[in-house]
């Protein structure tokens, strides 16, 4: 997306001062508004506001046209500190309400319920301003096109900013409606360059992120400081490809530093969504499903790199924070608890009641969670994680997909979590039906979400029409849909032998290469998705009744490009159908065969481990 960012609006608006103040506190119990209603537990905390709140819909967007009145959209989520910080100051009080009942229609978004709408005006903010987060607040004209733009804004800054948009809006408005309309053509996709990303691309990521990154702390600057798993699984990559020492100590530096830090809970266990220091000393307190499942996953990448047992034990005690606080009782995943600093900084816990809990079930998140789990399993040799993960994937598939339990339709990332995970849980089981299911939906993504040019989109085609059709190539707090589906396609080329996965995967990569090989260290799970499509990788085949042994090998040590197949007994399985390339790989003299291939070309079977630990890392471990 083109940025604009200084040729917008010469109103002074975007470039609005905006300090940090306060701490949040329990919604106002006043008269029930439009949100009363929601299921959202972020929208019904501003369900007593004197703010005449709309939901998303087309009923607010009837009334500003109506009305010929701006549009106040204000987008965050429940476990969201700042949004409780001016949801305490400002929307609850009854002066600011009266000048935004006045000027507005005022529209509350959830934006893990609505990540379509999240996503788009997150691009807008970006483009006014540089720089998004939550509580997003964006003024719009009656069609939705932007005007203004920022994250938190205090009370005072609020108070003196309605007036003047009020103003502005009344004066004049062709002005304020042209440069909205400038916004949003600068937000259209672009057409696809058709560049192919390379090596280089690799290690220019690599460059970006050491020139950021804290030798003293751990972690990337500037602050506040996200733990940003999916950069460290990325530099894991690097340094198992080049063998680059300083890419292996920036990411043990980074997890060793935020398990000493006040961003895990050494209490309960589990880490906070981020430190607001360099440190790693002043959290915020809420706790994320998907920053449980994708920490887990890295340090049990970290451990299989190095060895070292105080990686494995923080993935375990992640995953007994996750399955005691967050699993609901058909076994998937709640989204988050609360950043509830008394709790967390209490001497006493056990004498004050624990936080608050997000409910909604994400199947995104919870995608990602099952991806953690199945690794787990995997790595750890604990086939209680790989039940956890099976009792998660058995709630989330128990009907058509959707994005949120009893909610609305599915979004790409639903799509292509739910697939990782999959794939995670075949490989730690075996059993084909998640497989299947992984197949299934990965053609049910493919059909809905990508155009012609190879591009995927967060909705899919004929969604609900919003002021661009949104797309991310860049990795924020989550990998990107694109990214995470760019390691889906070429696993499942990799286990299908079928070449339209290895075109949409290119395809993607072409799609995305202009927004990547200018900054790709914003866009590391896509580097290293890249890191698999420029191989070498490997096919792994397991061939006989019992090969959890040789399996066992097989995730001994960190070796990240590879696809992992069970071939049983007899003729012709069922594996051998989805799999063509497996019917010859049988058993040998009885015993249970692995057979290592790069590209298909496969090596000599073997039954020894030892042998089996030689073709993938080199040597025996």
């Amino acid at each position: 997306m083109r940025s604009v960012k200084g040729t917008v609006l010469t109103l002074a608006l975007c470039v609005l001062p905006l300090a940090l103040a306060g701490q949040a506190s329990s919604p106002s119990t006043a008269t029930a508004n439009r949100l009363a209603g929601s299921t959202s537990r972020y929208l019904l905390q501003h369900a007593g506001n004197p703010v005449d709140w709309y939901p998303w819909g087309t009923e607010a967007f009837d009334k500003a046209k109506k009305e010929a009145r701006p549009i106040f959209l204000s987008i965050g989520y429940s476990t969201c500190h700042w949004c409780h910080v001016m949801e305490e100051e400002s929307f609850a009080d009854p002066e600011i309400a009266k000048l935004m009942n006045e000027t507005f229609v005022s529209i509350k978004v959830d934006r893990e319920e609505r990540p379509d709408v999240d996503s788009v005006y997150l691009a807008v903010t970006r483009t006014l301003t540089g720089e998004a987060g939550w509580p997003n607040n964006v003024i719009l004209t009656p069609d939705g096109k932007p005007i203004f733009a920022a994250a938190y804004v205090p009370k005072e800054k609020l108070r003196s900013l309605i007036p003047r948009i009020a103003t502005l809006w009344k004066e004049q408005r062709e002005q304020v409606a042209a440069s909205a309309e400038m916004v949003a053509r600068s937000l259209q996709t672009a057409p696809v360059a058709g560049e192919r990303l390379g090596v280089e691309v690799l290690e220019k990521g690599y460059r970006q992120l050491a020139a950021r990154f804290d030798a003293e702390n751990g972690g990337f600057l500037p602050e506040p400081k996200f733990p940003s798993a999916h950069t460290l699984m990325f530099l894991l990559r690097y340094w198992h490809r080049t063998g680059e020492p300083q890419a292996l100590a920036m990411v043990e530096k980074t997890l060793q530093s935020m398990r000493s830090g006040a961003i895990w809970d050494s209490t309960g266990l589990g880490f906070h969504r981020y430190a607001s220091d360099a440190k790693w000393a002043e959290p915020h307190y809420e706790k994320m499903l998907y920053d449980q499942a994708l920490l887990a996953m890295a340090y049990l990448e970290a451990y299989q790199a190095t060895g070292k047992a105080e990686y494995s034990k923080t993935a375990r005690d992640i995953f007994t924070y996750v399955l005691r606080d967050l699993r609901a009782p058909n076994g998937a995943f709640y989204a988050a608890q609360d950043a509830d600093e008394r709790f967390y900084t209490s001497k006493d816990r056990a004498k004050l009641p624990p936080p608050g809990r997000d409910e909604k079930i994400l199947t995104d998140w919870n995608g990602l969670m099952i991806a953690a789990l199945a690794r787990g399993a995997s790595v750890l040799d604990d086939p209680q994680y790989a039940l956890a993960a099976t009792r998660a994937a058995d709630a989330v598939l128990a009907e058509p997909l959707v994005h949120q339990s009893g909610g609305r339709q599915a979004f790409l990332d639903d799509y292509a979590f739910a697939v990782w995970g999959l794939l995670e849980l075949y490989e730690a089981t075996f059993e084909l039906r998640h497989l299947e299911a992984a197949l299934r939906l990965e053609g049910e993504a493919i059909r809905l979400f990508r155009d012609d040019a190879g591009r995927f989109y967060l909705t899919p085609t004929g969604g609900e029409p919003l002021l661009v059709r949104p797309r991310e190539t860049g990795d924020g707090a989550i990998p990107s849909g694109n990214s995470a589906q760019l390691l889906n396609l070429i696993r499942l080329a990799r286990i299908t032998g079928k070449p339209e996965y290895d075109k949409y995967a290119d395809d993607l990569l072409r799609a995305a290469a202009d927004d990547v090989s200018l900054a790709p260290s914003a866009s590391p799970h896509l580097l290293s998705g890249l890191d698999f499509v420029l191989g070498p990788s490997f096919e792994i085949v397991l061939s006989g009744p019992d090969p959890a042994a040789l399996r066992r090998v097989v995730f001994t040590k960190l070796v990240p490009n590879k696809v992992l197949l069970h071939r049983p007994p007899g003729d012709n399985p069922p594996i051998t159908k989805l799999a063509p390339f497996t019917r010859a790989q049988k058993l040998v003299n009885g015993k249970t065969t692995a057979y290592v291939c790069t590209n298909y070309h496969c090596k000599l079977p073997t039954s020894d481990p030892k042998k089996v630990a030689e073709l993938l890392i080199g040597r025996v471990p």
